[in-house]
This record gives C-alpha cells, structure tokens and sequence, in this order.
C-alpha cells in the first residue's frame, strides 16, 4: 500500500506556528479528509500511517495542541476512544442540563425509587434510617434527595419553586 506524502499534505495545509492547518475537505464533524487510493479517508490517520505508526481499525487519531484542523505529525498521536471522551469532559462538553436530565432519568429507571417517593422523601420528617427502610435503599440515597442532590425536578421551568432545594446537580 503507498502511503501519503508530506507534500501531498503540506499543499493542503498552512504552517500557522507549530501547527499545519488544513484548508482541503473535512468531514461532516469538521475533521481533515481527502481522497486517497480512491476512497474518502482521514488526514490525521495517513499522517500517522505515513510515519510508520500501525493504527487498529477505527482508533482515533487525537491533536496535541488541540486544534482540530491541525495534522502536524509532531501534533497528532493514536488514542483511544476513553480518553477522547476524558478531555470532552474536562472541556464540559457532556456536562449540559438536557445531558444530566437524561442520565438521571436513565439512573432512575433503574432503581427502586420513583419521583413520586422521591418527592415523599422530601417532604417527611422521618428519619435517614426510617426512610431508607421504608424504600429499600440505602441512608445515603435518601440524604442526597432531601439535600436536592439526587431525584432533582428538571421539568420545571423554575426550579426554585420545585419542593427540591436549587442545587444546580443531577445526580440520581
């Protein structure tokens, strides 16, 4: 198999300081592709290939400098999937409202709670140890709703009206 050429990739590209921005086609993602061998293919990937590096099928190709037109060779090393999705979290990428409601309702569906026993739990002035007997889960579960930590009303347009205290998290 032929690989790649720096040439091929630097007339597509611009030296913008350390990195090589490219200015060809990209993905529907926004990522640098152009056709090689007669199919549609990822630039990172055939600048790594092109330097001798084997790449597993489907193995992400990540930028260390974080620009994601860069395909710098010295910029561009094999990952996996975990760590792509690692540095999304720490950019907040998975850490919007909808996202936090919707894993909270998938956490929810599988417990023993309900939003309904949830809200009961809020209300009572029994205590951790009654309540968690009463609901089969453990005294820890039951704080963190009475604290409005878990089982949090995310369908409410005002929030501070909701029997749960405001606190901004979504954990079930």
């Amino acid at each position: 198999m032929s690989l790649v050429t720096q040439d091929q990739i630097k007339a597509l590209a611009d030296e913008v300081g350390d990195c090589l921005i490219w200015h060809g086609s990209v993905s529907g993602d926004g990522y640098p592709t152009m056709k090689f061998m007669g199919s549609c293919r990822l630039v990172r990937r055939l600048v790594i290939e092109a330097k001798g590096q084997e790449l597993a099928p489907r193995q992400p190709v990540m930028t260390t400098c974080g620009e994601k037109l860069c395909v710098s060779p010295a910029h561009l090393t094999p990952t996996s999937w975990a760590v792509i999705g690692q540095a999304a979290a720490k950019r907040g990428a998975f850490s919007r409202p909808d996202r936090r409601a919707k894993i909270a309702a998938a956490r929810r569906k599988a417990g023993k709670l309900t939003m309904e026993k949830a809200r009961e739990i809020r209300l009572s002035t029994d205590t951790y140890e009654v309540l968690s007997a009463r609901y089969g889960v453990n005294r820890t579960i039951i704080s963190r709703v009475k604290n409005g930590r878990a089982w949090v009303e995310f369908n409410s347009p005002l929030p501070s009206l909701s029997s749960a205290p405001a606190q901004g998290r979504a954990h079930a």
